[in-house]
């Protein structure tokens, strides 16, 4: 549905899903934030800007994540109750289409090629990482990772590797991009949730939410170099632009936390909404959006004070988000 615009003036403000009020980001202009809601079967387009959701658009079943094409003309949605995705034209701000995965059901994590060319989706059903093709938007090959629930994604492309994290083993799976293979299955704890991978691609990062720990992967040798207890049931990992720092949520906590890439120490802790999960944070390195699924909203947070920014009420169960230009 698409919902009625504010009116904009000096002192416009974002309704928070407290009903309180909150500042503008006059910062965040020029961008939309994307965000799946997982209880409400729906995408939201919203102006960070004025936190005022432009339109929400009907999805599959129990989307949770979502990513954006480079060139920010393509949304790919994982409708996680089906075997499909969503495909959202964002400037137009309309469904255009489902890519249907077959038997690779419950999809999850999914990350574009820096090409534009690829989406990378993990399928918990099958227990695969399937690599669809973005120009046929059919599927191109599938890689079995044989793990209980393969759930998120990322790529060291310029190492030519793509890693799952593996919830119920405890894991990472390595997988060479070129050939399709699997290269091995690092133990990294229980719950091996969260993942990212560093912008030198020096460092892949897991966060294990059972395990309550942190978890340094270096990328050319697949081998542990760190692991630290974080606790908080620390559930998903991003890093900023910069390449310094990372943030992970504390499901359980209420907070999210900072941890130094340089000397692997958490720096700052800061308390939020109810289970936070999803974090964005924008391209410019100044500011994280963390989905909170228990409050139905977004906290906006300002990575110099570490400070909440604003809140913004999103739909039923917000999560997984993505960034585009507008």
């Amino acid at each position: 549905m698409r919902l009625a615009p504010l009116v904009l003036s000096a002192t416009l403000v974002a309704i928070t899903a407290f009903g309180n009020q909150q500042q503008v980001d006059p910062t965040a202009e020029g961008g939309l934030l994307l965000v799946t809601n997982k209880s409400g079967n729906t995408l939201s387009i919203i102006d960070p800007a004025t936190g005022q959701e432009l339109n929400r658009l009907e999805t599959g079943p129990s989307p949770h994540e979502v990513a954006v094409t480079p060139d920010g003309r393509l949304a790919f949605v994982a409708d996680y109750g089906s075997n499909s995705l969503t495909v959202v034209d964002v400037p137009q701000q309309m469904v255009v289409g489902t890519v249907d995965l077959g038997e690779h059901s419950r999809p999850h994590g999914l990350v574009v090629s820096k090409d534009g060319a690829s989406v990378w989706v993990t399928t918990e059903g099958s227990k695969h990482l399937v690599e669809v093709d973005v120009g046929s938007l059919t599927v191109k090959r599938a890689v079995r990772t044989g793990q209980e629930v393969t759930h998120m994604v990322a790529l060291a492309e310029d190492r030519g590797k793509a890693y799952t994290a593996n919830i119920g083993s405890g894991n990472v799976t390595a997988i060479d991009i070129s050939s399709g293979e699997v290269i091995r299955h690092i133990e990294t704890g229980a719950g091996a949730e969260g993942i990212a991978v560093t912008t030198d691609q020096e460092y892949l990062l897991v966060t294990n939410r059972a395990a309550g720990t942190f978890t340094v992967v270096e990328v050319a040798t697949d081998e542990i170099v760190h692991s630290m207890q974080v606790g908080g049931f620390p559930i998903r990992v991003e890093v900023t632009p910069d390449g310094r720092r990372a943030l992970v949520s504390q499901a359980r906590a209420r907070a999210v936390i900072e941890i130094e890439l340089d000397g692997w120490k958490v720096a700052r802790t800061l308390e939020i909404g109810s289970f936070p999960v999803g974090i964005e944070i924008r391209p410019d390195g100044k500011v994280a959006y963390v989905a909170n699924t228990g409050d139905n909203m977004l906290t906006v947070i300002d990575l110099d004070s570490f400070e909440v920014k604003m809140t913004i009420a999103a739909g039923e169960e917000p999560d997984g988000m993505a960034w585009t230009s507008s």
